[in-house]
């Protein structure tokens, strides 16, 4: 067990804490990744450079991240739950919804990134034939307004069926006797809902959006596959990828301080949310 453990630790430390405090380090300079450039030790002028010169994209980056994260956060767990209560069973119908649920899991963002493409071309894709029958025109993943919505979509569809998957593991720990016993006293659907199933949801519901708020923070490359952050699309994830490693702008140092904002910005996000999910699991568990 000590074996497995100190490996597992290894590991982390090795792939999880190491990058982070290069990244932290990288930074502080100027480091452009260029082979040959010198690279000096510049303190925090890349993060002035962010919050005090205000680097064209990097506050329009904040909201679009928290338009991004809430929406995604929102519109997944909501429609997993929804599948979840109507997949709980083991028939043949239910167990082949929830195979084709978890597919997108594992087709690979560049897959993904394609498909959605590919369905939503302004000129000659399904989405383009159908919306201009009904004399709609529209640059979808290209429109200023759309775009955002659409990437929502599309990062909710890859990752709903792993959701749903544990929202059912959820519902099956419920006991069904309590259903029984309510349905003797005459509750609705919906008093069940609420009074039992909602409640005892509690400790699944923390972990559900806990993973897809860190994944939607953590985001950068289904978005690079589908917009490349343009179109109202540029979050902290994507503009650090970008400024990082865009060939016109290169600038890894500048990209670790932006990656280093959204490590800040991920921590300030998950301490108070799982503080507040916890004690909401107190609340309605005592």
């Amino acid at each position: 067990m000590w074996a497995g453990l100190g490996a597992g630790l290894a590991f982390y430390v090795a792939f999880g804490i190491v990058p982070t405090l290069a990244n932290v380090a990288i930074s502080f300079t100027d480091y452009s990744g260029l082979p040959g450039s010198p690279t000096s030790w510049t303190g925090l002028q890349n993060y002035s450079t962010l919050f005090v010169a205000q680097r064209p994209g990097f506050i329009s980056s904040l909201y679009e991240t928290l338009y991004f994260v809430v929406g995604v956060t929102v519109v997944q767990n909501t429609l997993a739950l929804l599948l979840a209560h109507r997949l709980q069973h083991t028939g043949r119908t239910e167990a082949l919804v929830r195979i084709l649920a978890f597919i997108p899991i594992v087709l690979g963002v560049t897959v993904v990134g394609i498909i959605w493409l590919l369905l939503f071309q302004p000129d000659s894709s399904p989405a383009a034939s159908l919306f201009g029958g009904i004399g709609v025109q529209s640059a979808f993943f290209g429109s200023g307004n759309l775009a955002m919505p659409l990437v929502i979509t599309v990062q909710v569809w890859q990752n709903l069926g792993f959701s749903m998957l544990v929202f059912i593991g959820g519902l099956k720990t419920i006991p069904t006797d309590i259903y029984e016993a309510a349905n003797i006293d005459g509750i609705t659907p919906w008093g069940r809902f609420r009074r039992m199933t909602w409640p005892l949801l509690a400790p699944v519901v923390t972990v559900n959006v806990l993973l897809a708020v860190i994944g939607a923070l953590t985001t950068y490359n289904l978005i690079y596959v589908l917009t490349d952050g343009d179109n109202g699309t540029n979050t902290l994830g994507i503009f650090a990828f970008n400024t990082a490693f865009n060939s016109a702008t290169q600038d890894l140092g500048l990209g670790a301080a932006v990656s280093s904002v959204l490590l800040v910005v991920a921590v300030l996000v998950a301490v108070p949310l799982v503080a507040l999910l916890k004690w909401r699991e107190r609340r309605v568990l005592a």
